[in-house]
């Protein structure tokens, strides 16, 4: 993250924002700072020009702001990202290939539900704020990532 942040500076609040609160690109673009409420985001399904839903599962979720993500929203525009979906993934492919780390815009949500696992969060909060429609699929993804090891888990079985 560092390094995305000293490649371009004037992204840096916007992918700050995105590791940390989760938000998926159909999220972002639009998104005003009005779903804001005290320390929460709230993250609708509206639909889009395809009446597609912004959300990925079609619902909403509530992600808390923690002082990161509190921080770089006071530094975002209103609303986050005035621009079609595929131009913000087209900034952070040029801004990652220039910090020499690659990869895709999904990244930033992944890195957020990667830390959040590696944390010690339960994978089902990890599923609700990601805004996973199943289970499996944050199991599938997240679960070797728990700190709890197979043989820490094993050595708690007591009988």
């Amino acid at each position: 993250m560092r390094k995305l942040h000293r490649t371009n500076p004037a992204r840096a609040a916007l992918w700050l924002f995105m590791a940390h609160t989760g938000l998926y690109r159909g999220e972002l673009v639009g998104l005003g700072k009005d779903s804001v409420a005290g320390r929460r985001l709230r993250v609708e399904s509206d639909p889009d020009e395809d009446d597609q839903g912004r959300t990925k599962s079609g619902k909403w979720r509530e992600v808390p702001l923690n002082r990161y993500a509190r921080w770089a929203l006071r530094h975002l525009p209103d609303p986050l990202a005035a621009v079609h979906k595929d131009t913000v993934s087209d900034w952070f492919a040029s801004d990652a290939k220039r910090a020499g780390i690659g990869g895709s815009l999904h990244r930033l949500p992944h890195t957020f539900c990667a830390h959040m696992v590696m944390a010690g969060v339960p994978l089902r909060k990890v599923q609700i704020l990601a805004g996973h429609a199943d289970y499996a699929t944050t199991e599938k993804y997240y679960a070797h990532l728990t700190p709890e090891g197979d043989d820490r888990a094993v050595a708690k079985l007591r009988y």
